[in-house]
């Protein structure tokens, strides 16, 4: 794993709850390019409705990412770009772009009527998601329950 790799930090405004994360520029270098150049972003965390513990940000610039590092099986504190052009199913024929966040286990990336759906994985948060970044995974999971949360996302300025 380079040492060289950037970050991203992202933080729960009212609570504080905090992780860094890795951005993947070896991995998938276009879509890491594409996200650092609209940080920093601030939106509501939304609990994703199909696709088990996984919670997204909706953006407020649809921009199309090239596939690569696509997945629909993010593991816990896998970060990933989501876009869509304006699907009838999955975004109500508007375009729309998220970043999503796996912070369980069990995630299978789906859309209404479980439409199989991917994501261009960019970033992971280092650790494990039961002992390493625990405050930040439960917080995740309670806007499920109490509603949602502003999360900031912002570059790691070395």
């Amino acid at each position: 794993m380079p040492s060289s790799r950037r970050h991203i930090r992202l933080t729960f405004v009212e609570t504080g709850e905090s992780v860094v994360a890795e951005l993947l520029d070896d991995e998938a270098p276009r879509t890491c390019r594409l996200v650092w150049d609209m940080l920093p972003v601030q939106h509501d965390l939304i609990h994703g409705r199909y696709s088990g513990m996984e919670a997204f940000v909706l953006l407020d610039k649809y921009q199309l990412a090239p596939e690569e590092k696509r997945t629909q099986l993010p593991l816990p504190g896998e970060i990933l770009y989501w876009a869509d052009s304006g699907s009838p199913v999955t975004s109500d024929g508007r375009p729309v772009a998220e970043i999503l966040l796996a912070f369980g286990r069990g995630v299978t990336l789906r859309g209404a009527e479980g439409v199989p759906s991917f994501g261009n994985l960019f970033a992971r948060i280092p650790g494990d998601w039961k002992y390493d970044w625990v405050d930040f995974a439960q917080a995740c999971g309670r806007i499920r329950t109490q509603g949602t949360q502003a999360l900031r996302i912002e570059r790691v300025e070395e």
